[in-house]
């Protein structure tokens, strides 16, 4: 053979024994790769091996998909979802395994652990396969971890540990330990409400309502093949952000699913061809403000909060086809009358009088508007006006020193203080016509809402009465002592909420049995154990007497006796129905209201700024807030019959009027003029009580000072 060609023979000969040499030299350290993860745990027994892999390893007993961390969940009466709140945008919603739509747990085996029920807790091939795949990178990147392994990852090892063989043994040591004390179902339910899918959703719940708006239970199977093929790599397989991947990665899915014949090849191409809709991450929020008032509630009488993490599922009282209904007729009213009237915000609460559960809460036209989040219909920052009149009178009814048509002058009055913002000025109280009427009943004073025949009402049967039985029906405002309150209480001058005028208004529908509001019927643990359940029973205290309350109503819903100021049969009126209402506005027209009732529903309105600047056009509570309150009571009592109270016992009548027993006939101590003051002048700063006082009752001046108007 010639030198050059031995030479080329002898040179390749080299280089195939030197290619086979370095085969050999890789299968051995491919064969060691193997070897070291699939025989890991026999070599356990080794002391120094045990103390770097598996050392100071936690218990896996004790878990519980209950006990995860989860969303607080607020419902509606009819199990509606008002909120559901999580950690910071992230959300986790514990379901039973058997709410799971079999689809999802199919699919979730199929593509991350086909012998899951048959290993226990570690894959040998699979990690043979993976290592095989990786063994030039010294260290296991990805694939070969079952269901278990993934589980133990996420709950005790942490979700993004380093990829190291060190990592991998202790995942297999407490995936067959997992096995070893949980059913396959228990593990199965515990991954799917841990993994997470993307999207800030943990927990195939989660998921399920965060990308498709469903539930785990009701996926289909091409929703669930979706779902199924995110938790390899959330991000780059979510068809929010990249469809074509999310796309190959379902079909990868659906696949598997065929080949372990979960699903027939026609399932799969008809999941294949069906369109999904994919949904961004929102925040589902419904009726805001009736949310933060129900959160308020939780933490302070419950010791509740979200931030708890406990999965807390809260059944409230609000009835969101009542809610929507609220939202829209404010809505309307103030996009409609706004502009002329110059008021810009309103709110609505409806309250059912008979167990005082809370049906509808509007706190402001735009939650999400600067400074929205006030909730109008529960902060005590503003004045109700005439409203008050219906506590005044039904102290007065109360009292049996007037009767439903005791007369009453109505006539100018100056009191000597009270007036400016120091009370050092005399004050002249005006009619909202800026007339007197002379002589009228009390019925008539009453609907027509007077606001002189109210005063010397309020001051015939003592400011502390008023109080009294303002409290007791539910206004939680008028805390301070009764001393601080003056002539203006009668009129609305102290500031409450409307979520109390509505109390006060059931109380009255509710023939005087009083129900503090209620908007949480019942709440439970992540682990499904009952914390509160509401019993109306035992939030029930007579207010006021049946009686009382009967005559009360009489006035307040007889529509004769408020023609006189607002003419008949306008909103204060229900068609074909008994309703009781009554308005308010307040001085200078910066709020108004109305607040009404039938046996079955009361609702408190409230309009205005939230600047608190005056409404324009003479705005009054039968321009701004009346018509909401008509169209919203129109409508939530639709289709049921009209309802009113039978005579109580107790109670006499005459005619058309109603009596407590001994009051028919009763002095007509109001008839007359006010008592006047026994001096000319005076000096504010040191005229005593008794100088102020006539016959016990506060006078008022013989003229008019210079300087003073009346209103002021």
């Amino acid at each position: 053979m010639p030198r050059r060609r031995r030479s080329r023979y002898l040179f390749h000969r080299r280089l195939r024994l030197l290619r086979e040499s370095q085969r050999r030299s890789k299968g051995r350290r491919a064969f060691i790769l193997i070897a070291l993860v699939v025989f890991a745990l026999p070599l356990m027994a080794i002391p120094a091996l045990a103390a770097e892999t598996v050392s100071n390893l936690p218990a896996v007993d004790g878990l519980s998909s209950s006990a995860l961390h989860q969303d607080m969940l607020i419902f509606d009466r009819h199990g509606n979802l008002i909120d559901d709140i999580g950690d910071h945008g992230d959300h986790r919603i514990v379901v039973n395994l058997k709410t799971i739509s079999p689809y999802l747990k199919q699919a979730t085996i199929a593509i991350e652990d086909k012998t899951f029920y048959a290993n226990n807790g570690v894959d040998f091939a699979g990690i043979a396969r993976a290592a095989l795949a990786d063994y030039s990178h010294r260290y296991i990147a990805q694939g070969g971890s079952t269901i278990s392994q993934q589980l133990v990852k996420q709950v005790f090892i942490g979700p993004n540990p380093p990829p190291t063989i060190q990592r991998k043994v202790r995942e297999a040591v407490l995936a067959v330990d997992l096995n070893g004390r949980y059913t396959k179902d228990q593990i199965l339910e515990l991954y799917l409400n841990t993994i997470y899918y993307g999207a800030q959703s943990y927990g195939a719940e989660a998921a399920a309502r965060g990308f498709f708006h469903a539930t785990a239970h009701t996926l289909t199977l091409g929703q669930a093949a979706m779902l199924a093929g995110l938790p390899q790599a959330p991000t780059d397989n979510s068809p929010l952000i990249n469809p074509a991947r999310a796309k190959l990665r379902q079909a990868e899915v659906l696949d598997a699913m065929v080949s372990q014949k979960m699903i027939t090849e026609a399932q799969a191409l008809a999941a294949k061809q069906e369109k999904l809709e994919f949904f961004y991450p929102t925040n589902q929020l419904q009726a805001p403000h009736f949310v933060d008032y129900v959160l308020q509630v939780l933490d302070k009488q419950f010791h509740i909060r979200p931030s708890d993490r406990k999965g807390y599922r809260v059944y409230t009282t609000l009835d969101l086809n009542l809610q929507h209904l609220a939202e829209r007729v404010v809505t309307n009213q103030i996009n409609s009358k706004g502009g002329y009237y110059d008021f810009h915000d309103g709110a609505l609460v409806a309250m059912d009088p008979k167990n005082g559960e809370v049906l509808a809460m509007v706190g402001g036209a735009d939650y999400y508007r600067p400074g929205g989040q006030i909730n109008m219909a529960t902060t005590t920052t503003r004045q109700p006006g005439s409203s008050f009149k219906m506590m005044t009178y039904t102290a007065a009814i109360e009292s049996g020193r007037l009767n439903m048509m005791s007369p009453i002058l109505d006539q100018p009055m100056v009191f000597p203080l009270g007036g400016g913002t120091d009370g050092l000025k005399p004050y002249a109280p005006l009619n909202y016509d800026k007339r007197y009427h002379g002589t009228l009943p009390l019925k008539m004073a009453m609907g027509n809402s007077l606001n002189i025949p109210a005063i010397k009402t309020e001051l015939t049967i003592g400011i502390p009465a008023v109080l009294d039985t303002a409290r007791r029906m539910g206004i939680t405002s008028l805390n301070k002592p009764d001393n601080d309150y003056g002539i203006s209480l009668t009129l609305g001058g102290y500031e409450v909420s409307p979520l109390d005028m509505v109390t006060a208004a059931s109380t009255l529908s509710n023939l005087g049995v009083r129900h503090r509001p209620a908007p949480v019927t019942l709440i439970q643990d992540g682990l499904g154990q009952t914390k509160f359940k509401y019993d109306p029973a035992k939030n029930e205290f007579r207010a006021v007497s049946q009686q009382v309350a009967f005559i009360v109503d009489s006035i307040m819903s007889d529509d004769r006796n408020r023609c006189l100021s607002f003419g008949c049969g306008g909103d204060l009126t229900l068609p074909g129905r008994h309703v009781a209402a009554k308005t308010g506005t307040t001085q200078d027209f910066r709020d108004n209201w109305t607040v009404g009732f039938t046996p079955n529903l009361a609702t408190a309105v409230w309009v205005g700024n939230p600047d608190n600047h005056p409404l324009a056009n003479n705005s009054t509570g039968i321009v701004g807030a009346a018509p909401i309150w008509h169209q919203f009571m129109v409508q939530a009592l639709a289709g049921r019959p009209d309802e009113w109270y039978g005579v109580p016992s107790g109670v006499d009548q005459v005619g058309q009027n109603y009596y407590l027993p001994g009051t028919e006939s009763l002095h007509s101590t109001l008839a007359a003029s006010w008592p006047t003051c026994r001096f000319r002048s005076f000096d504010p700063r040191t005229v005593t009580d008794a100088m102020l006082t006539v016959n016990g009752l506060p006078c008022v001046l013989s003229y008019i000072p210079r300087g003073v108007k009346p209103g002021q």
